[in-house]
């Protein structure tokens, strides 16, 4: 969630600061990256789906679809280096469009390995870490942005956090499939 609230929170400021953008402009074009979230959200989830159809396991399609949504979000550190600002809203956008399809995936999970009386329990507690994690980014940035004059050190970190999410979600996961289950009420 970090990745997605640096852009909601960040971004009008981002265009103003580094790109000298108007009140007018950012109206006019930061909603971009989030139609681009738009379709991440509904192709993530609809690949994956396909994918599964099709036969894929549903490891291989999830992780699939997870791993295409990483890479994409990656493309944030060029974000940091875009010589203009279309170049950079264009980086934005494809971030977006992957964070949506990597998060559409990765809160499905819960329901792929747990059964129905704990997917709730499981999902909350997941909720409530991505909303820490989120309100510390969205102070760091601030901090960062303060005592650095620059989002390039948050853009790199914001594109290299995915690798890192992914990884220890795969490593802590393993496998996807549904885990054994004792309900003890």
């Amino acid at each position: 969630d970090p990745v997605w609230w640096l852009y909601i929170t960040w971004l009008p400021l981002y265009l103003y600061k580094t790109h000298g953008f108007s009140l007018q402009q950012i109206g006019m074009f930061a909603w971009l990256p989030f139609v681009a979230a738009d379709a991440g959200s509904l192709g993530g989830g609809w690949l994956s789906g396909f994918l599964i159809a099709r036969g894929w396991s549903v490891d291989r399609a999830r992780k699939s679809v997870i791993i295409g949504g990483m890479l994409c979000m990656c493309t944030g550190m060029l974000a940091a280096r875009a010589g203009s600002a279309a170049a950079a809203l264009a980086f934005i956008a494809v971030v977006l469009f992957g964070f949506q399809s990597w998060i559409n995936n990765v809160q499905t999970l819960p329901s792929d390995y747990f059964p129905e009386q704990a997917v709730g329990s499981v999902t909350g507690m997941g909720g409530v870490a991505a909303g820490i994690g989120a309100m510390l980014s969205i102070q760091a940035t601030g901090f960062v942005v303060d005592h650095w004059h620059s989002y390039n050190l948050i853009l790199w970190a914001a594109g290299l956090l995915p690798l890192a999410a992914t990884a220890v979600l795969f490593i802590l996961g393993g496998p996807i499939r549904r885990l054994p289950f004792e309900n003890r009420s």
